[in-house]
């Protein structure tokens, strides 16, 4: 399954930008897009999944790993035959690895329009702050 990593301070000064791998792994039938967002407070993960049943998707996040797993079924005419696929069906998978700490308990997904988002918040130790200075 391919994985993601986010990306650290150290892996953008030697420009390595954490690319995904976009083969196939074994079993699976295609690498759905992946759009990966840091904002101040949280991490966002947008995946294109069109034509996927909700119900056909599990969300999972284990030792410092977000797996995303599904499966969208093949279109099968009833009283027709298929000339042409182009579309791609069966199980997929993408796994994103953070290398800091999280908010597990707080993260959270939906699905709209084809789209899956999950929002992996960050912890308040990682959070930016801005620190006063006092003035003697």
């Amino acid at each position: 399954m391919p994985t993601l990593a986010v990306p650290t301070l150290f892996d953008r000064l030697i420009q390595d930008d954490g690319a995904s791998l976009r083969g196939r792994s074994a079993g699976q039938a295609f690498t759905p897009a992946l759009d990966l967002f840091e904002y101040s407070d949280r991490y966002e993960v947008a995946v294109d999944l069109p034509g996927v049943d909700q119900s056909k998707v599990d969300v999972a996040f284990k030792e410092g790993t977000l797996t995303i797993r599904g499966e969208r079924a093949a279109r099968a005419p009833e009283d027709g035959r298929l000339l042409r696929s182009e579309r791609s069906a069966g199980r997929f998978g993408r796994s994103v690895v953070f290398r800091e700490e999280v908010a597990v308990d707080e993260i959270g997904a939906s699905f709209r329009d084809g789209v899956l988002t999950v929002t992996v918040p960050k912890t308040e130790r990682r959070k930016p702050r801005q620190i006063p200075v006092a003035v003697h």
